[in-house]
């Protein structure tokens, strides 16, 4: 390559480093203006949305605080831990029914079964029709995502 080609090279690599750096700064100076321009015009309904969001979290925090919504709030945990613990146990349990069912003396394909019919089991009696659906919905989301070979756990 002669020396003239190599310089021509560089000339429009830096005339094309050029042009794009004055394209970026243009851009950056009209999104500049457009905000600029939006934020002019809308002060007043930037205020009144301010104001009613300040407004909106006062009166919740108000009612937060009220005895009878922290009972409620209260009542809601006592309910939320005692379903942890009914989980633990069953989780606990089906621990110790799996070890029960892998000592017994038959195959790995009957072990496999009744371990399946097990985990059935346990889905009918801890899952309601609305956690069906849930799990439904989430089960055919995880269908369109690009990596298929993630499990749910229930």
């Amino acid at each position: 390559m002669s020396n003239e080609t190599r310089l021509s090279k560089r000339q429009g690599l830096r005339l094309i480093k050029q042009n794009l750096d004055n394209l970026k700064k243009q851009s950056r100076h009209i999104e500049s203006e457009v905000n600029d321009i939006i934020h002019s015009e809308t002060i007043q309904e930037k205020d009144a949305y301010e104001k009613a969001l300040k407004k909106y979290n006062d009166k919740m925090n108000e009612i937060l605080k009220r005895d009878d919504v922290q009972n409620k709030i209260k009542k809601k945990y006592e309910c939320e831990e005692k379903m942890y613990s009914i989980f633990d146990k069953v989780k606990e349990n089906y621990h110790k029914a799996v070890k029960m069912i892998m000592k017994q003396p038959i195959s790995k394909e009957e072990k496999d079964k009744k371990i399946i019919k097990l985990q059935k089991k346990i889905q009918e009696a801890l899952i309601n029709d609305e956690d069906r659906k849930i799990m439904a919905i989430i089960k055919e989301q995880m269908k369109n995502l690009p990596y298929n070979n993630m499990r749910l756990l229930c």
